[in-house]
């Protein structure tokens, strides 16, 4: 992928305007995953998250008046991903029995904002670990964004358990010294039930 760095905002954007396909790389890069948290959130289906989330991207990219900020981007693809979401939930039928759960509007909102914060952090924690070493950044990975158990990335890697759950603890402990103690926490928060829930 081709990343454009030190860009200010300003050339960014207007490298969107002008349909540069690098600069579009990069928005879908940074909000890719995130997105795909946050609709799986909603409709609870991660094969169709990614669906709803290429299909919001695809608008974005055909757009003829590109939102010009990154909040702006922001809030257009959370608003588009949650109103994608329900759509196939109505047409899927389960939207009333989803919204049965949620005892008013300001509840499903506020359920909605939470939902985007942890999406928002998430994707700070989906930034820290890009930095990680090769090995050390594909078995957090395989551990929080496929799912994958210890037992199931040594066979497929071809090392062992032991090495595994090693790799996990240096790239969490990599992880603190790359994000804010917010950052971290909040991280934490949404990853290590995950991580302990993979550990066997």
């Amino acid at each position: 992928m081709n990343k454009l760095t030190e860009l200010t905002d300003y050339e960014l954007f207007a490298l969107l305007k002008g349909k540069n396909m690098a600069a579009f790389d990069q928005i879908f890069e940074q909000f890719y995953r995130p997105l795909c948290f946050f609709a799986s959130r909603i409709i609870h289906d991660p094969a169709s998250s990614q669906d709803i989330v290429q299909d919001v991207f695809v608008r974005f990219w055909q757009k003829e008046n590109l939102p010009d900020t990154i909040n702006a981007i922001r809030a257009y693809l959370y608003v588009s991903v949650k109103n994608s979401c329900f759509n196939y939930l109505e047409k899927n039928s389960v939207k009333l029995k989803h919204q049965q759960t949620l005892v008013n509007t300001d509840i499903e909102e506020a359920t909605i904002l939470n939902n985007i914060i942890q999406a928002e952090v998430l994707r700070q924690v989906f930034a820290a670990v890009d930095t990680l070493p090769e090995q050390c950044r594909k078995i957090i990975r395989m551990t929080f964004e496929d799912g994958k158990k210890a037992k199931e990335i040594a066979c497929e890697l071809g090392i062992t358990i032991s090495t595994v759950n090693n790799q996990k603890m240096r790239g969490l402990s990599l992880l603190k010294t790359r994000l804010s103690d917010e950052g971290l926490a909040l991280g934490m928060l949404l990853l290590l039930p995950t991580f302990f829930n993979h550990v066997k």
